[in-house]
């Protein structure tokens, strides 16, 4: 059964590197990779504000991943899921396309300060407003396995 790895935690917390790393420390298992940033950076125009098209982004993400959990691949899904309602609405977009899969979730328990000071150094739309990342953290809602019957594990990072 695939499984759906759900990266959780603020803007500069780490995911994107973390989910490098995991890829390139499991190459044999063949695991797909989505990023919600990638698929909105290639949706929107320069001239657009980052949530100009956030609808079609979330279709997009969510098709991707059931899509590729449909064709067998285990896949980190890569945005920050902040909190049980946003974990949920994934997987229940995911599950209108396809339900058979485990779930990993991924939990990023970094301070402020490191969220800030990576963040720090992006450039362009890569970097997030400061007040952003405050409110990110003070919201951030750990994942726990309870939030569904599919969930086998938390890794913390």
């Amino acid at each position: 059964m695939p499984t759906l790895y759900i990266l959780c935690g603020p803007s500069g917390s780490g995911k994107t590197t973390w989910a490098t790393k995991f890829i390139n420390e499991h190459i044999d298992d063949d695991i797909r990779y989505v990023s919600r940033d990638d698929i909105r950076f290639n949706l929107i125009g320069d001239d657009d504000k980052y949530f100009a098209r956030e609808k079609e982004v979330f279709r997009k993400f969510s098709a991707t991943l059931a899509q590729t959990l449909f064709d067998g691949f285990d896949v980190i899904a890569d945005a920050t899921h902040l909190n049980e309602f946003s974990r949920r609405k994934l997987t229940q977009a995911i599950d209108m396309r396809f339900k058979d899969y485990e779930i990993v979730y991924v939990n990023f328990n970094v301070n402020i300060d490191t969220c800030l000071e990576r963040n720090a150094q992006r450039e362009g739309r890569a970097n997030v407003p400061e007040t952003v990342i405050r409110n990110m953290c003070r919201d951030f809602v750990p994942p726990s396995l309870d939030e569904d019957e599919r969930a086998k594990g938390v890794i913390e990072v």
